[in-house]
This record gives C-alpha cells, structure tokens and sequence, in this order.
C-alpha cells in the first residue's frame, strides 16, 4: 500500500504506516486552531506543513500494483525516481 497526501496544491508520498497518525495530528492541529504537522522526517529530511481550518487535506492509499507503472526515463535522459521524500506539484 501506497500513501500520498495531498496539502493544498502540493502532494507528499507517505512513509509506510503512517497515514493514520498523520490524519489525528491534522485533526488536533485545525482543532486548536492551526498549527504544524510533520509529514516526514529521515536522518536528512524534514518535511512540516502549516495547517489551518482552511487549509485542504485529502490522503489517498492505493496498492501498489494498482498504480501505473512510470518510465524509468526522466528528463535529458537522466534517471528519475520519485521517492516519499520529494514533493511534486499538482496541476
């Protein structure tokens, strides 16, 4: 299973297993009236958004093999792999 989050018009992929605490931490933070969520932490990289009782969130969980399969071709040749760390845009 694959999480994504989707924070307004950015989307993060999820660490396994964690889209569960990741929505009580939302919750309780637009409770109180806004605040920030870590969304990903490593050794490297941390990842905190602001949320507010505006803000929009949506995670979606899919199997993996359910999604389609990328090229492994990126631009100008180059190896491109997303990992759950990079964001990327939605338009």
């Amino acid at each position: 299973m694959q999480a994504m989050i989707r924070i307004d018009e950015r989307e993060y992929l999820l660490p396994p297993e964690r889209e569960e605490a990741i929505m009580d931490l939302i919750a309780s933070q637009v409770r109180a009236g806004g605040g920030f969520v870590e969304i990903v932490r490593t050794p490297d990289h941390v990842v905190n958004v602001l949320v507010s009782p505006g803000t929009n969130v949506s995670i979606e969980t899919r199997r993996v093999e359910d999604l389609p399969s990328a090229p492994d071709e990126g631009l100008e040749g180059q190896r491109w792999k997303h990992s759950w760390l990079d964001p990327f845009d939605v338009l």
